[in-house]
């Protein structure tokens, strides 16, 4: 090739490339639960162990995720991490399938445990779309609705209901991500377009009641999630922050009892509400009282658990017999004090895993 026409040559590539610049770049992050996964029907589908329906939510999840990364790569997205948001009680592998999940896509793991809403991401990652994911507390229509924990606790930030969805969103709001898209039932849908409206959303199921659910096609499923994902990815320039809120913040959280409020109000800056039942923290900044709100949620739930433990003692033929071994354990352990045990390593004996809640 002669030198002119090289150079000519040179020239309209270099003009092409700053006339057509190459898209930069999308890392997304893809965070599931399994409350809101297509195949999950009842809460025996959510919990980890040998039965049937557990490995049947692990597949049905799978088909979700895989059809959210279909969409961000349609997209552009060039880089995907997948972070498990559910917290099955499974801690030898996350609940999704692994092995099953189309490429790019790379699931978080890390060596101690990290908080799923605050902790997944950085200022690397440009979206985040949400899989799986269900109503919040106070929503009774809505399938296995709850905020955080299933003990049943309102949740309400500045005097607004929130879902997980929402403190994802807000969360990441910090470093300017917004949350491009979520999948969950329809009762779902219904809160994400009043608070967060500019996420595109797949609904994929029918909210029978709080215990009961009719998942929709998969195929159509597929294409629900599939486009939501990829819409909002193309849409992300034009996608919103939580605007609903401003600090300072007021975490008020409503328990089932009188007595699960009065041990949270033994925490450090805890103020009781009107009722007998709630109580709130304030803070100047979100994450630190989205924190604090988790020891909140943790002191209701020693009493939660201790009355349970109390009910079903008390109903059995041997309640007697049972509160004095307890009473036993108590005192032996005091007399006693044995060592701690060591921090136990994985199934294979490598140290722990974490691929996000457990």
């Amino acid at each position: 090739m002669k030198k002119g026409v090289f150079l000519a040559w040179a020239c309209i590539l270099i003009l092409a490339s700053l006339t057509f610049p190459q898209q930069r770049p999308r890392k997304v992050l893809v965070l599931y639960d399994m409350e809101g996964v297509t195949g999950v029907t009842s809460v025996k589908h959510t919990s980890f162990g040998p039965h049937a329906e557990y490995a049947e939510a692990r597949k049905s999840l799978t088909a979700d995720v895989n059809a959210a990364i279909a969409g961000l790569k349609a997209a552009g997205a060039t880089e995907i991490i997948i972070v498990d948001g559910h917290g099955s009680g499974n801690a030898s592998e996350p609940d999704v399938l692994e092995a099953q999940l189309l490429p790019p896509a790379k699931m978080i793991s890390k060596d101690r445990s990290f908080d799923i809403y605050m902790d997944s991401y950085d200022q690397s990652i440009d979206a985040i779309v949400a899989v799986g994911m269900h109503a919040g507390a106070g929503n009774q229509a809505g399938f296995l609705s709850h905020t955080y924990t299933i003990e049943d606790i309102q949740y309400k930030v500045n005097g607004t209901p929130f879902n997980e969805s929402m403190i994802l969103a807000v969360g990441a709001a910090r470093y300017g991500i917004p949350l491009i898209a979520v999948a969950g039932d329809d009762q779902l849908e219904k809160e994400i377009r009043r608070f967060l409206p500019w996420a595109k959303y797949a609904s994929v199921k029918h909210a029978v009641s709080r215990s009961k659910s009719e998942p929709f096609p998969r195929e159509e499923v597929n294409r629900r999630i599939e486009n939501a994902a990829r819409e909002g990815l193309l849409a992300r320039e034009k996608a919103g922050l939580p605007e609903f809120l401003s600090a300072p913040f007021r975490f008020a959280l409503t328990f089932q009892d009188e007595s699960q409020a009065q041990n949270v109000l033994r925490l450090q800056g805890t103020e009781p509400l009107s009722d007998s039942v709630s109580v709130q923290i304030r803070s100047g900044d979100f994450e630190e009282g989205y924190r604090q709100s988790l020891r909140m949620i943790s002191a209701a739930g020693l009493v939660a658990r201790l009355q349970a433990a109390q009910r079903i003692i008390g109903a059995q033929p041997n309640a007697a017999a049972l509160r004095q071994a307890v009473s036993d354990f108590i005192e032996d352990r005091w007399l006693n004090p044995k060592p701690l045990a060591p921090t136990a390593a994985g199934a294979s004996g490598s140290p722990q895993r974490y691929w996000g809640a457990r």
